[in-house]
């Protein structure tokens, strides 16, 4: 057994004991042979761990993370409750700067835990997501939550990526603010 496998065990085994309700050693053993089956059977592929955890850039993540889903929520419920058409919704290709798989399913979870944005596909080998927008009713808006999704990449990278990553990020970063 791969001894990377036994923390995910271990997790399994939890998660059994708390849908049973009560911790017994019946569910202890029944949840260790389960999860073992479940990773056995089941293996999750390789996930490249590159980079590093950087606690500002962690910080900073959460935080704004935190920021974007108030005023989203806001946003969101202005649109449903106001007089008038809803907006024009759009799907968005945004390109992504990291090529590891972690860091991308980061990315698009972050970016669709925030109201008003979904993610419908992730192209991991291409570095490619798509979105779909509550807004899309101007190009402006449409740029606007593209910026949006590659800042969030930039967040998840300055917390989690690689040097050579945070530095392509930056790039693109600056390249948008000067467009």
């Amino acid at each position: 057994m791969n001894v990377v496998r036994v923390p995910v065990i271990l997790a399994l085994t939890i998660v059994w004991a708390m849908l049973w309700g009560e911790v017994t050693p019946l569910n202890i053993v029944g949840g260790l042979l389960i999860s073992t089956l479940v990773v056995v059977v089941f293996p999750f592929p390789p996930v490249n761990l590159v980079g590093t955890v950087r606690p500002l850039g962690l910080l900073v993540l959460f935080g704004r993370f935190l920021y974007d889903l108030v005023v989203a929520s806001f946003q969101v419920a202005w649109t449903a409750i106001r007089p008038g058409a809803p907006p024009k919704s759009a799907v968005i290709e945004v390109h992504l700067v990291s090529r590891s798989d972690l860091l991308q399913v980061l990315t698009g979870e972050f970016v669709s835990l925030v109201p008003g944005s979904l993610l419908i596909e992730l192209d991991a080998d291409n570095g490619r997501m798509w979105l779909h927008v509550l807004d899309g009713s101007t190009p402006r808006r449409v740029d606007t939550a593209r910026r949006k999704a590659r800042a969030q990449e930039h967040r998840v990278i300055a917390a989690f990526g690689s040097r050579d990553e945070l530095e392509a990020s930056t790039a693109l970063l600056r390249e948008d603010v000067s467009a």
